[in-house]
């Protein structure tokens, strides 16, 4: 009676014998001989199951393809001694002698055979051969670089590309590790085992040193390895380091840049040019230049790009103003053409760039009028010494002016502030002497212009504008504290009288003054007759004196220079230290000392002062000043004046400086022992510095023995060193001798 399990076995052999796969079992040997196969066998390799069984044939020696015996009989091996199931696919040789892929899968049992079952895979085989070679196929059309790896980090595919790129084989590629393949790539690893851990596709751009590239890396993970796309993007990367570089200049430089393309839309501005502008970035990008800088600017831009393209000029500007802030600014675009039919430029704000250069402009002029009124002034100078009498004078004056960098010219005498014009050359448009600021040059002794007109004078009252673009000025004549007139000049320019011009003015007037002052002194030196003249004050203030500290007579003042004056003073009534006394309570005075004591004489004192009023203003007429004396009835002056002087004039300006001065006498003499003419062309052909220290020596006291006054003393007093003092004087010695020796 048969057993359960035996029923079940015989209800499983029909359905066994109906499978399409080949059961087989037998001993592990390298032959892989069969003691069961079943009715499989046929469909899979096209022996019947009975030759194995038989022993005929075995399935490793007979069946199995030479190529795969040894791969395949390893790979079944492996498994066994691990005590796992095999799963092996190799090629065998069938009946016909087609060869044919199967799939081996099975175990050893512990009786030492191996059981499983082996199917026909061929189709799949082929099927899985041709999508890789599809694949294959695929990767090696993909233009980026490719490979695969497995989870073991091992090369399983390179594209042609990727070994390329890499400078490798991909044959030695192919099963190697990915950390040998890529040396000191560990930026690119860490990427890999990011995405490997998180399974997540990571991108990703690094430089590879060993190639010295920019790589650009797309990875994509599986639980079975990972997926790696990368393309060299070298020249891309210095392309967009090349831009950030060129950008970082274009913002930082302080002009402004900007480009337009085909259609004059803005595509790039930095912040300078919106600045300039006023703009926002935001506003301007995309937007048509015509919105922005107006259609003139627009149109002319496009012309001249146009122009250049064609050859037809090689660089344009154009300038233009924008307001700005409230205030004009001037602006200077210079662009050319881009190839895409757009243009680029820029723009700069040349606001103090032109100020700049008219002020440089404006400084070549007058540096060219500075020179020319620098010779006009040597001439004239030059011109005043060969004239003989002051109307020669004047016209010569005003003549060179006009011929040099003046448009006119006049020459005015002066009665207190009255100016009378005497000599003019020149447009009728300069100043009438009664111009407010020709008085105030008369009055305060200092060139005034029409700039200056505001220091004390209204410029509406400076009648002599001129116009746009002129100016004038008002030089007064003086010399030693005297003033003879006024010259006045008008310059086609509004800015002629600077500080320079004004100097070489003042020392134009003062050399005029000159002339003058040599003309009235020779004058009153060939005359036979002068005029004497007496004047009492009895509030002398000017003198700085206390008419109780004794009596005192002013017997000469000696100009040695501008604003230096020595006076020779005799004092009465007082001993030697009172005179010195009273001379130290006066501030006026300075470098006092006794140059001579006598029994009955008095004392006589030298002193130093930066001012001799009477003194100035006395030879300012041409005048000399005899003496003054000062005691307890107040200060007796006594002056002698040429013939035909104006004496009313000369007596107001003393009473300038003494108001309450009164004229108590006045007479014509004939001097005593007058100097014949040759004699005082020699006094008049003294120098101030010849005739200062022959008058000190004189009054000094040194030529008198034994001497009241050494050289030494004389010289501190003029403020000069001994031996200047001694050239000045043997000079006028040789002067004034030589007429009597010849």
């Amino acid at each position: 009676m048969p057993t359960e399990g035996g029923r079940v076995r015989d209800a499983l052999v029909p359905a066994v014998q109906r499978l399409p796969e080949l059961l087989y079992r037998g001993p592990n040997e390298r032959d892989r001989p069969l003691t069961a196969a079943s009715s499989g066998a046929p469909r899979v390799c096209g022996h019947d199951r009975e030759p194995f069984e038989d022993g005929e044939i075995a399935w490793g020696a007979d069946v199995i393809h030479p190529a795969d015996r040894e791969t395949a009989w390893l790979d079944v091996q492996r498994a066994v001694d691990a005590g796992e199931e095999y799963d092996v696919t190799y090629r065998i040789v069938t009946a016909n002698d087609e060869t044919r892929w199967v799939r081996d899968r099975g175990e050893g049992l512990d009786d030492g055979t191996l059981s499983g079952y082996v199917e026909d895979v061929t189709r799949l085989k082929e099927r899985e051969e041709r999508l890789a070679t599809e694949l294959d196929e695929t990767f090696e059309r993909v233009s980026d670089a490719f490979f695969a790896l497995d989870d073991e980090w091992r090369f399983t595919y390179v594209n042609e590309r990727a070994a390329t790129v890499l400078d490798r084989d991909a044959e030695e590629l192919l099963g190697a590790g990915v950390r040998a393949a890529f040396e000191n790539g560990d930026a690119f690893r860490r990427q890999y085992e990011r995405a490997m851990a998180t399974q997540e596709p990571v991108t990703f751009t690094a430089h590879y040193e060993p190639l010295d590239a920019h790589f650009e890396v797309s990875a994509y993970p599986s639980e079975t390895g990972l997926s790696v796309y990368f393309r060299d993007v070298s020249e891309r990367v210095e392309r967009e380091r090349r831009l950030e570089c060129h950008e970082a200049i274009v913002e930082t430089v302080w002009d402004g840049v900007y480009a337009v393309d085909g259609d004059d839309r803005f595509t790039l501005v930095n912040d300078a040019y919106c600045d300039l502008l006023g703009v926002e970035r935001e506003d301007v990008l995309g937007r048509p230049a015509v919105d922005v800088v107006g259609d003139g600017i627009t149109s002319e831009a496009r012309r001249f790009t146009e122009e250049m393209r064609a050859n037809e000029r090689e660089e344009a500007t154009i300038s233009f103003a924008i307001e700005r802030d409230g205030e004009t600014r001037q602006v200077e675009v210079r662009f050319g053409p881009f190839t895409d039919g757009g243009r680029v430029g820029v723009l700069r704000d040349v606001t103090e760039r032109r100020d700049r250069r008219r002020q440089l402009r404006r400084q070549r002029e007058r540096l060219r009028g500075l020179v020319e009124l620098y010779d006009v002034a040597s001439d004239v100078s030059n011109a005043v010494v060969e004239q003989t009498t002051r109307p020669d004078i004047e016209e010569r004056v005003v003549e060179e002016l006009t011929d040099g960098p003046y448009a006119a010219a006049w020459i005015g005498r002066t009665a207190g502030t009255d100016v009378t014009c005497v000599a003019s050359v020149g447009s009728s448009v300069a100043p009438e002497p009664d111009d407010a600021f020709v008085r105030t040059a008369v009055r305060e002794g200092r060139v005034v212009t029409t700039e200056s007109a505001g220091d004390g004078v209204s410029r509406a009252n400076a009648r002599s504008d001129g116009g746009d673009g002129a100016s004038a000025g008002a030089v007064p004549i003086s010399y030693e504290g005297g003033t003879y007139g006024v010259l006045v000049v008008c310059a086609e320019r509004r800015d002629a009288f600077r500080e320079a011009e004004r100097t070489v003015l003042n020392r134009l007037g003062r050399t005029v003054g000159h002339a003058f002052a040599a003309l009235d002194r020779r004058a009153a030196l060939v005359s036979d007759h002068v005029v004497q003249v007496e004047y009492r004050s009895r509030e002398p203030a000017s003198f700085s004196m206390e008419s109780d500290a004794g009596r005192f007579r002013f017997e000469r003042t000696v100009a040695t220079g501008e604003d230096e004056y020595v006076h020779y003073v005799r004092v009465y009534g007082v001993d030697r230290a009172d005179a010195l006394a009273a001379f130290a309570d006066a501030s006026t005075y300075e470098s006092t000392r006794v140059v001579e004591e006598g029994d009955e004489g008095g004392v006589l004192i030298e002193t130093r002062s930066a001012d001799a009023p009477i003194t100035s203003v006395v030879t300012s007429h041409g005048g000399r000043l005899r003496s003054v004396s000062l005691g307890s009835d107040g200060a007796r002056l006594t002056a002698e004046f040429p013939q035909g002087v104006d004496l009313r004039t000369a007596t107001e300006s003393i009473r300038d400086e003494l108001p309450d001065a009164e004229l108590v006498a006045q007479r014509s003499v004939v001097r005593e022992g007058d100097i014949e003419a040759p004699r005082a062309d020699a006094v008049g052909r003294l120098t101030d510095r010849q005739r200062a220290a022959f008058e000190a020596a004189y009054y000094g006291g040194y030529f008198e023995w034994p001497r009241d006054s050494t050289a030494e003393e004389l010289a501190n007093a003029m403020d000069v060193s001994a031996p200047t003092f001694h050239q000045h004087l043997r000079a006028a010695e040789r002067k004034l001798l030589g007429e009597f020796a010849e």
